[in-house]
């Protein structure tokens, strides 16, 4: 698999996780006490845990980016400061949901970072939903192998046959 390809199905994958992310925490009913940890959180909790796990391969499929950046030779200072806060964040959420049952200021924490990493994941979407809508369509629309002839070595695409 190609690199465009392979970070064109992360993003998607990340963005549907997302939205279920979001959709779990709109959804899991709450107590006056704070969080009922019914089935709803559950959900939430596995949910946010391959979130977090898809992210962070997702950064280190960039990390070449990273490291040109923090070096000079790449442009995107800001955006890779921005990008960092986010994945502290969702690390810090992660780290304190289980905690958030126990303690009022470890759910405080919790609500505060994963409020800050869902919006900022919305944020790096929304930026990125034109790369993916091009990348879409270009992958919809480029010609590819049909047929493979082992003989010649020669690959047969769609536009050759019609």
């Amino acid at each position: 698999m190609n690199k465009t390809l392979r970070n064109f199905w992360i993003d998607i994958i990340l963005f549907v996780l997302l939205g279920l992310d979001i959709a779990s925490v709109c959804l899991t009913p709450r107590t006056p006490a704070g969080i009922h940890p019914g089935f709803g959180w559950h959900v939430h909790v596995i949910i946010s845990i391959l979130l977090t796990v898809t992210c962070l391969v997702h950064v280190a499929l960039h990390w070449r980016w990273i490291l040109g950046v923090l070096s000079g030779k790449a442009k995107g200072r800001v955006k890779l400061i921005m990008n960092s806060l986010v994945v502290i964040a969702m690390v810090l959420a992660d780290l304190s949901g289980h905690a958030a049952l126990a303690s009022d200021a470890a759910s405080r924490l919790h609500s505060l970072m994963g409020s800050f990493a869902l919006i900022g994941l919305f944020v790096h979407t929304v930026k990125h939903t034109r790369w993916m809508v091009l990348t879409a369509k270009r992958l919809v629309n480029e010609p590819r192998p049909l047929l493979q002839d082992d003989t010649l070595g020669i690959a047969n695409r769609r536009s050759d046959i019609l």
